[in-house]
């Protein structure tokens, strides 16, 4: 019975301390009264607690950096933009270390984005070119301009693998394609975004003309009228897909527009 009569005297002792040597502990080697971190009292703040506020004033103020890049409708530079960082480590350090009655702001670091406007100055050269001739009716010569501006002003990166139905993305009513001509097996037969093969093979063939890695492609099963058989590159949502990667050492832009009476797709890169 003593025993357990201690044991709690002991509980009971403990209890009533504890506030008063967590207090000490603060003080001890907790912050500097006084020190504010931006707008923030830290004073008397333990380690732990300091980097839990450091974090949400990281989660405030952290801004990621952004690559340049190509306006879709322009095809000018769109400059980089540096990121912004809090140093969450590097604060907590300079918040524990620091002399009482010191205002403070959090440490930043600013990031360089990987691709920045003097990787792109220099893609100046056309290093593929290829035409077809512009046929049909108005709707399939619609869904050539809809799939072209699509594809236009695109930026691919060293590496990177572009995919015609994930840039073109599902051709539909909503987004203006029409009915028009496609193929099927061995017959054609009307659907909408008919003609956007077309585009994918005159992106092919510049494609090969730039010497740039083929990752997909597929032929029609019959020839198409706009090019000879074997030299196409027919595209279908969303399974049937032409890819390529830019397996050269610097960013290509892929250009595409109606021009006369062609179909007109060209890459370009550096000299």
């Amino acid at each position: 019975m003593k025993r357990w009569i201690s044991v709690f005297v002991l509980i009971s002792v403990v209890g009533v301390l504890a506030p008063f040597l967590r207090q000490m502990e603060r003080r001890i080697v907790g912050v500097e009264p006084g020190v504010r971190l931006d707008y923030r009292n830290m004073e008397y703040y333990l380690k732990d607690e300091v980097r839990t506020i450091v974090q949400q004033i990281a989660r405030e103020i952290d801004q990621p950096e952004v690559n340049a890049s190509i306006d879709k409708k322009s095809g000018g530079i769109i400059p980089e933009q540096n990121g912004i960082h809090v140093d969450v480590e590097a604060t907590v350090e300079l918040v524990m270390n620091a002399p009482a009655n010191t205002h403070l702001e959090p440490v930043i670091t600013e990031t360089v984005p990987l691709v920045r406007t003097e990787h792109l100055e220099p893609l100046q050269a056309v290093i593929g070119d290829f035409s077809t001739p512009v046929m049909g009716s108005p709707g399939r010569v619609s869904n050539l301009r809809l799939s072209l501006a699509a594809i236009n002003n695109t930026l691919v990166l060293p590496g990177e693998v572009f995919s015609f139905n994930e840039v073109v993305g599902e051709r539909t009513p909503e987004k203006g394609y029409r009915p028009a001509p496609v193929i099927y097996g061995e017959s054609v037969a009307d659907a909408v975004g008919g003609g956007v093969c077309q585009v994918s093979t005159t992106l092919y063939n510049a494609v090969r003309r730039a010497g740039l890695e083929i990752v997909e492609r597929r032929m029609h099963s019959i020839a198409p009228s706009y090019i000879r058989h074997g030299m196409d590159a027919t595209v279908a949502w969303p399974h049937t897909d032409f890819k390529f990667r830019n397996n050269s050492e610097s960013p290509i832009i892929v250009k595409g527009e109606i021009q006369g009476w062609r179909v007109r797709v060209w890459i370009i890169g550096r000299e």
